[in-house]
């Protein structure tokens, strides 16, 4: 294991060519959109854990507070807001596959964005996708939509050819914003590829996810199977829609949003 300074490195790698994803929990992942999708990559693939960033620079606990486990009195487990690392190597692809998943965090945005870096910059990076999850007035019934923003034009039309809808705003950011503007001064290809949740569901939104993982497969050369979660997005909607038969008031509800999403569809509204 090396450490240097918040960074722990438990295997050195040097990447090659690779594609990076990451996905922050908090602000940016709405429904668990982004670390849902992150994670169902890491397991599916097994990836390996190489490295962390230590959390203490970086949090508020009394906003995020460590989780514990407590069992007849005793304290079994104590663990702070986590930020991994993990690699995989296809020897079939000629990109390597770097995913890193964390809590974005509450201070010191640009010393944790240059604890990423340092890992990043153990090798060729081919392109960065960040994964992203906002909340909107969409009904569960339509394709979910998936928006994005990218530092290059060439980017831009990569995501427009894969029915990826450019956005459009001015406002307050994510860490999303800052790691796009650096990587932009390092001559990093990247986007921010955001699933748009409905306002209704549950903690978690696995179709929104599913559908963020088939719109960015070929983006960035993900080789990796789909169908489990596609059956659990499956599931997920009917789910829903049965409950639409027994609530007339839920029912309502989507019923009016099928017709302000038909005839209303407006420009992204969301924070990068």
């Amino acid at each position: 294991m090396v450490t240097k300074e918040d960074l722990i490195i438990l295997k050195k790698i040097t990447l090659r060519s690779a594609n990076v994803v990451m996905a922050f929990s908090g602000w940016p992942d709405a429904k668990r959109v982004a670390t849902y999708a992150a994670e169902y990559l890491r397991d599916s693939l097994k990836a390996e854990k190489i490295g962390e960033i230590d959390p203490k620079p970086y949090y508020d606990f009394t906003i995020e507070r460590p989780q514990v486990t407590i069992k007849e009195g005793l304290m079994k487990e104590y663990s702070p807001p986590t930020n991994e690392f993990y690699f995989r190597r296809d020897k079939k692809s000629s990109h390597d596959l770097l995913i890193f998943i964390g809590t974005e965090p509450h201070t010191n945005w640009v010393r944790y964005v240059n604890s990423i870096f340092k890992v990043i910059s153990s090798g060729k990076v081919n392109r960065i996708c960040l994964f992203g999850g906002l909340i909107d007035r969409i009904p569960h019934t339509v394709e979910p939509l998936i928006s994005g923003v990218a530092n290059t034009t060439k980017l831009v039309e990569e995501m427009k050819s894969s029915s990826i809808k450019p956005a459009d705003y001015s406002g307050p950011s994510s860490i999303h914003s800052l790691i796009l503007n650096e990587c932009k001064k390092k001559s990093i290809p990247t986007m921010s590829i955001w699933g748009h949740a409905p306002e209704y569901v549950g903690d978690v939104d696995p179709r929104t996810a599913h559908q963020l993982l088939l719109k960015v497969k070929d983006l960035i050369g993900l080789n990796v199977d789909l169908d489990e979660l596609g059956i659990e997005s499956n599931l997920f909607r009917k789910q829903l829609d049965s409950l639409m038969k027994k609530d007339q008031t839920f029912s309502e509800l989507i019923q009016s949003l099928e017709i302000e999403y038909k005839n209303a569809r407006r420009t992204p509204d969301y924070l990068t």
